[in-house]
């Protein structure tokens, strides 16, 4: 945050549109491979997402001084709840994504076996009868 002080709104102007554009080709690439028929491709994001957070919230124990680490663990345990927002998000679409392909995969398997059903009925004897007759 203290870098945006001192930064002009027209390094702002840039740097806005640029971030969001970050945003929506991650959000884009994460729906995509949550989309294949590799059901581990869709964890890739929320993974790479786990290890920076907990890679950037570590360092300040490791590069700190050792005489305050009591108060940089609660600090690094924040921000590594923080930066693993995004983790969060990444997994629950994941999730969603895994969800509507599996309801969608047995909606399928109920309609083939309702048709298959539906066609070994009429190339039976009795159903063929049975449409004679109706």
């Amino acid at each position: 945050m203290q870098a945006l002080q001192w930064m002009s709104v027209d390094q702002m102007v840039i740097i806005l549109p640029s971030a969001l554009i970050a945003m929506y080709l991650i959000i884009s690439f994460q729906k995509r491979l949550c989309q294949s028929n590799n059901k581990y491709l869709g964890l890739i994001v929320p993974v790479v997402c786990f290890i920076a957070s907990t890679v950037l919230a570590i360092r300040p124990l490791i590069v700190g001084d050792p005489s305050q680490q009591a108060g940089l663990l609660g600090f690094c345990i924040r921000m590594w709840l923080t930066f693993n927002i995004s983790t969060i998000v990444f997994g629950f679409q994941y999730l969603r994504e895994r969800k509507m392909k599996k309801a969608l995969e047995e909606q399928m398997a109920a309609m083939e076996a309702e048709a298959q059903a539906l066609s070994q009925m009429s190339s039976s004897p009795e159903g063929a009868s049975e449409e004679v007759s109706d």
